[in-house]
């Protein structure tokens, strides 16, 4: 069974530790043959009481 990976980078800066480290577990997970889907979210991101994410 193939393994799927979601990757969800929050940086609002290119090129910080954050980024590089989700571009790099990305590589990771495209060199042993995971599917893989990544969201860069570039605005600020609150998560609700019940668990709600509001972009």
């Amino acid at each position: 069974m193939v393994k799927k990976v979601l990757i969800i980078s929050t940086s609002l800066r290119g090129g910080s530790n954050s980024d590089i480290l989700a571009n790099e577990c990305a590589k990771g997970a495209k060199d042993v043959g995971r599917i893989l889907r990544t969201f860069k979210i570039k605005k600020n991101v609150e998560v609700t009481d019940n668990g709600k994410i509001i972009i």
